[in-house]
């Protein structure tokens, strides 16, 4: 079982499901979206925990959280999830995994180096992480801790970024759907193809489409500006989103990626769809999380829907072509979490080893004192060394101690020490009682 005082540092601890573990129709369910990431951390705090940071994305849902009551926060973090998902207890059991300390920030160091994509090594996961801590920055859940891990988090992805070649001709969600689209048809100049939205996604997708040299693409978007915006500074043609229907009977691939809560093509809408293209076939490629195409249309005749699962085949075998520059990306963040550790486990010691100083000379001024005021015809120069004198003694009474701790941070040492430094009242007065006798 989990220790929440392992090693006797401040802990992390992770709650969350992937592509690894969750299949998309759970992560759907469990995606969080930007609006709504405020007010679940408000609920978060109301269980208890002191500092938390969400991170969703079409591949993740995850919570970092720090606490000084693990299991009971972690219970109450799962019921609240329950409640807000309206998601079943036994996914926990059977989609989540959980980390702790040196595990957890370890964790976080691959995802935001791009190491646990489903793309390994895209660029825009670094983006997601720093946006979802800024926003728990905003909305004040985070603290001098959790500050740490994620500042210690990104000078880590950093310095992958900047020491290996993982990034380089960097691979995203969008790129492996046009290779995906490249593989279904080989040539695409000559296909017509219809982007559905104007999210980060679909921009990537448009730049790809470009460096292809494709002159027939068209963009639909809730909001037809955006859609115009996208189209003149990238590549397109723009149309207003009610024309939806219209446009897929003429084109050749779609590729859609919105913030739709509900699917924006069912199996009903694609019959019609169908009837009209004379049921010549439709590729559709569906990169939302939650998904934009109900995945009963793959049910329809020379209807081909894929979906984000579906490119994992492909994100492997280019995992393959990275695997040495992976490799020297996992040296690099076994070494930053010793570094880190190491660092933690100092910030826990200090106040112990200030508290050990403290009462050290707590003891020594007082002892100081009491011969002082016995010695009432000293001048200033005896007064100054009987000072120097008794801080040396201490000092070096003190210091073994001192060392101690720094070599052992084990509890048992910690509270020994502890009691070694804290004498009770009445012990003190019986000292002094002594001493007046």
């Amino acid at each position: 079982m989990f220790n929440s005082r392992e090693q006797g540092t401040p802990y992390l601890t992770v709650l969350g499901l992937n592509h690894n573990t969750a299949p998309i129709e759970i992560r759907e369910k469990m995606f969080i979206r930007e609006s709504d990431v405020p007010d679940l951390l408000e609920k978060i705090k109301e269980t208890g925990i002191d500092e938390s940071v969400i991170i969703s994305t079409c591949n993740r849902t995850e919570i970092y959280f720090h606490t000084d009551k693990h299991e009971e926060s972690l219970k109450k973090l799962e019921e609240t999830l329950s409640e807000v998902f309206q998601a079943h207890p036994e996914w926990f059991n059977k989609f989540t995994y959980t980390f702790h300390n040196a595990e957890a920030y370890k964790h976080l160091f691959l995802v935001a180096s791009g190491l646990d994509s489903l793309v390994i090594g895209e660029p825009e996961i670094l983006g997601q992480v720093k946006d979802a801590y800024r926003i728990a920055v905003v909305c004040n859940a985070t603290g001098s801790f959790l500050n740490k891990v994620f500042h210690k988090t990104f000078n880590t992805a950093k310095r992958i970024r900047t020491e290996t070649k993982i990034g380089y001709n960097p691979l995203s969600i969008s790129s492996m759907a046009i290779e995906l689209a490249k593989q279904i048809f080989g040539d695409l100049s000559e296909k017509k193809i219809l982007v559905v939205g104007a999210g980060e996604m679909c921009e990537t997708a448009l730049k790809y489409f470009q460096k292809e040299g494709l002159n027939e693409v068209l963009i639909v978007n809730r909001t037809y500006q955006k859609a115009c915006k996208l189209a003149e500074e990238i590549v397109g043609s723009a149309y207003p989103f009610h024309e939806l229907s219209e446009l897929l009977v003429n084109v050749d691939v779609v590729l859609t990626s919105t913030g739709s809560e509900k699917p924006l093509i069912d199996k009903t809408f694609m019959h019609t769809v169908m009837k009209k293209r004379k049921n010549r076939p439709l590729f559709l490629i569906d990169i939302a999380v939650p998904r934009d195409i109900a995945p009963e249309v793959n049910d329809i005749e020379n209807v081909y829907l894929y979906d984000i699962d579906d490119l994992k085949e492909l994100s492997q075998q280019h995992f393959a072509d990275r695997l040495k520059e992976s490799e020297k990306a996992h040296t690099i963040i076994e070494e930053e979490v010793d570094k880190f550790a190491e660092i933690l486990k100092q910030l826990n010691l200090n106040p112990l080893i200030t508290q050990t100083l403290n009462r050290a000379e707590e003891i020594r001024s007082k002892e100081l004192k009491k011969t002082l005021q016995k010695l009432k015809n000293a001048d200033d120069n005896t007064i100054r060394t009987i000072d120097a004198l008794t801080k040396t003694i201490t000092n070096k009474l003190v210091h073994p101690y001192i060392a101690l701790i720094k070599q052992n941070s084990s509890d048992a040492t910690g509270e020994a020490l502890k009691k070694y430094f804290q004498f009770e009242e009445e012990d003190e007065e019986e000292m002094d009682n002594r001493d007046k006798g």
